[in-house]
């Protein structure tokens, strides 16, 4: 890693524009640049031939929606050769709101949680949830507060006069 901030580049799939609008809530020890914003030439380059690239232009690493280089030995030579730091998104490629959105959650404290002197890859999987009933959750507080569920309910309960009582 560089002596000053992290400086990563974003892959050319990766969804800049939507990331354009948040850059001022970026991390100040993470800077971050397009791959387009380097050299056109980076585009037509391997991936292995890019993290090499990037170590040579002082870059410490990618962040990408390319997580299958992962799988290619010739690729994470690579990164380890050159001491990179991937984020790669794995399955939010086609959704650039999700991509986003966890690199948006991965970046505050990434500095403090690299090991030096090493490649770091964070393989960043975001599955959607299924909803809960929110039933569950009054059942979890009545056990804190040792009642029943139900008794819980009636002495929480919204009653249907202030529900047709207009609030605004």
């Amino acid at each position: 890693m560089s002596e000053s901030a992290l400086r990563l580049v974003l892959d050319q799939n990766f969804p800049q524009p939507l990331l354009r609008d948040v850059w001022e809530w970026v991390p100040p020890e993470v800077e971050i640049v397009h791959l387009g914003d380097l050299d056109d030439r980076l585009r037509a380059v391997s991936d292995r031939e890019l993290f090499i690239a990037l170590h040579q232009l002082g870059y410490d690493g990618l962040i990408t929606s390319n997580w299958k280089m992962l799988n290619i030995p010739m690729e994470v030579a690579a990164i380890i050769a050159t001491k990179a730091v991937v984020i790669a998104m794995r399955s939010m490629g086609h959704d650039p709101i999700r991509a986003a959105g966890a690199l948006l959650l991965e970046l505050p404290g990434l500095v403090e949680r690299l090991r030096p002197q090493r490649a770091n890859v964070f393989l960043l999987n975001y599955e959607r949830r299924r909803p809960e009933d929110a039933w569950e959750y009054l059942k979890r507080i009545a056990e804190r507060e040792g009642v029943s569920p139900q008794d819980l309910l009636n002495e929480a309960r919204v009653t249907s006069e202030e529900l047709a009582t207009p609030i605004l």
